[in-house]
């Protein structure tokens, strides 16, 4: 368990009752770090696994910024479908344990998606979600699954996997196309489409606005036999094979969905894990 405090050091009277920092407890081994942005200062506590954040009974009631992303989905043919994305005003009150869970990626043996990344507490009545992605499909007759982005279908499959809408984005399709398969949805793109001649790219992910150098959900690239597979979209989604390699997998705490590979293989590559990422302004 770790514990961070914050205080109004140097500043006297009803000025420092107004404007003291919060003390939270948490559990799970959070990163803890500061964050300047739009003129208001954040203390930020990225979670990589599950765990707590607790608010004792000193605690302010603020509106916190929750980014929840659930794991990528597996890759197979297609493209695994990226984590969804909820990037949220939550309002966090005293008294009261909010339980932070991180979602994992999708096996690479198709069709697996991820699962959800969630901040909960009963008490308050609070729930922010982002849904795992949807695992990509495979030539054994499997179809893509539908997540918080939908995964890319085999080659030869009209009907895309379906995305959480405000969360992701459907998958691409493959109609017409006997060899390329198609990417994964990202959060804030479609999965392209395969094709005879080209694997589908994989849909972008969300900017995070608190850090522009960070991305989430990005959708995996769809496979392509001695071809040009697809590649991953921008927010950890994992590039596709064109040969009996594996793909890529989706980059680990980006909810990145994993790369498709060609042909009748047995699986490609996993889907990335989640994360969940609370940002408490210092002042309010």
């Amino acid at each position: 368990m770790s514990v961070t405090t914050a205080s109004a050091a140097n500043i006297g009277g009803q000025k420092a009752n107004t404007l003291r920092l919060s003390t939270w407890t948490t559990t799970g081994s959070p990163t803890v770090s500061v964050i300047a942005s739009g003129g208001v200062t954040y203390d930020v506590y990225e979670y990589t696994a599950s765990g707590t954040l607790v608010a004792g009974a000193g605690n302010r009631t603020v509106n916190a910024r929750i980014l929840c992303v659930g794991g990528g989905g597996g890759g197979h043919n297609g493209g695994g479908g990226g984590g969804g994305v909820n990037d949220t005003a939550v309002r966090l009150s005293a008294n009261t344990t909010y339980t932070v869970t991180v979602g994992g990626g999708g096996a690479s043996s198709a069709p697996n998606a991820g699962t959800a990344s969630a901040v909960f507490s009963a008490s308050a009545q609070v729930r922010a979600q982002g849904d795992g992605g949807g695992g990509g499909g495979n030539f054994y007759g499997t179809g893509a699954t539908s997540g918080g982005s939908g995964g890319g279908v085999a080659a030869g499959v009209t009907t895309a996997a379906t995305g959480v809408a405000g969360l992701g984005n459907n998958g691409g399709t493959a109609s017409g196309s006997s060899d390329g398969s198609a990417g994964g949805g990202g959060a804030t793109a479609v999965g392209a489409n395969g094709s005879n001649t080209v694997g589908g790219n994989g849909g972008n992910g969300y900017t995070w606005p608190l850090n522009t150098a960070r991305v989430f959900g990005g959708g995996g690239g769809g496979g392509k036999n001695t071809g040009t597979a697809g590649t991953g979209g921008t927010g950890g989604g994992g590039n596709a094979s064109n040969s009996a390699a594996a793909g890529t997998a989706g980059t680990a705490n980006t909810g990145g969905g994993g790369g498709g590979r060609p042909g009748n293989y047995a699986s490609s590559a996993a889907g990335g894990s989640g994360i969940v990422i609370i940002a408490i302004p210092r002042f309010v």
